[in-house]
């Protein structure tokens, strides 16, 4: 059996959130991509009216039919859970660096407006840069050579296989929203030559059920996509009407949620929401998630419609997902 394309050895399936919650029925919608392989003007429109209803209504929604190998996600979480299982010494050799690549020790992480650290580590990479280019650092202080642990050599054709497989995901998810918002189809793609998108592989130690202790403490994600594939129970969404509710594992989809730079892009048509996640399991618990982001230097100039009053002004991306990891991340201090 396989949840989001993971083998559900990962975990038990009888994880979930502590009573001491409570759990509002409500349901993230179910969008089938599929029709979106050719890139079909007619399908386009017809998908992207559900991607842009969800995203203006909820922010949050899962998708099916998006064509990413199982094999290439269970190989994700496969090298995900044995650097995890390696000692502190030795994921310590690849420490995040200030470009924001590798591995971010429990306690290295407090969200923006949340006093206490997340209870988890994660593994940061991104567009792959050959370190022998002398210029490798010139395009952007966030886009930089990732830092591959050496003890794991499959480790780095892994990820960058997933991170390709998900930018393809993103590009007709984003043709497809630029459509419905009357724009030509290539009016984001167009600006990922060299994306600032970043992977993170992560993991949630087993804790004591608590109000107070936070796997990632509630937050909104900073840049445009997020694409997550979740092995576990964990994820809790804020609804419009302030209530949480959790995202569950549904088997062979991705979760994906507006970042605050689509709001932005989109004048405040698309909702970036807050969520949070609390391992309340048995087992420790795994994700990976893919932060779908532009060119450093693309201005995120919103689209104003006719008789629109303009709500945010124009930033570029480095600009804003700088401040913001200079407020979130302990290294960077």
């Amino acid at each position: 059996m396989k949840s989001g394309g993971v083998n559900i050895v990962y975990f038990h399936a009888c994880c979930y959130f502590s009573t001491i919650f409570p759990k509002p029925v409500r349901k993230l919608p179910v969008i089938d991509i599929s029709a979106l392989e050719d890139s079909a003007p007619a399908a386009q429109q017809r998908v992207g009216n559900l991607l842009c209803a969800a995203s203006e209504d909820q922010g949050f929604f899962y998708i099916v039919g998006h064509g990413v190998d199982e094999r290439l996600l269970d190989g994700v979480f496969d090298v995900s859970k044995r650097f995890f299982d390696l000692s502190e010494s030795q994921k310590s050799q690849v420490r995040a660096s200030g470009a924001h690549r590798g591995f971010l020790q429990i306690g290295q992480s407090t969200m923006e407006g949340y006093g206490g650290a997340d209870r988890k580590e994660s593994f940061i990479w991104g567009t792959d840069k050959n370190p022998s280019d002398s210029n490798c650092d010139s395009v952007s202080a966030l886009v930089s050579v990732n830092r591959w642990y050496d003890g794991l050599p499959e480790m780095r054709d892994v990820l960058n296989g997933y991170f390709e497989a998900i930018h393809d995901v993103a590009s007709k998810l984003l043709a497809a929203i630029a459509v419905t918002m009357n724009q030509p189809d290539n009016y984001f793609t167009q600006h990922f030559s060299v994306p600032t998108s970043r992977g993170s592989l992560i993991y949630y130690p087993v804790q004591i059920a608590s109000v107070d202790e936070y796997g990632v403490s509630p937050h909104t994600d900073f840049g445009c996509l997020s694409i997550l594939a979740q092995g576990a129970p964990g994820l809790r969404v804020q609804s419009p009407d302030g209530d949480w509710f959790d995202v569950e594992p549904l088997e062979n989809s991705l979760v994906v949620n507006v970042g605050d730079l689509l709001t932005r892009w989109t004048n405040g048509k698309f909702r970036s929401v807050p969520h949070c996640v609390i391992n309340q399991c048995s087992e420790a618990r795994y994700s990976v998630v893919v932060f779908v982001d532009p060119d450093s230097q693309t201005v995120i100039d919103p689209i104003v419609g006719y008789g629109e009053s303009r709500n945010f002004e124009p930033v570029t991306c480095e600009a804003y997902i700088t401040q913001r990891f200079d407020r979130s991340f302990a290294y960077r201090q």
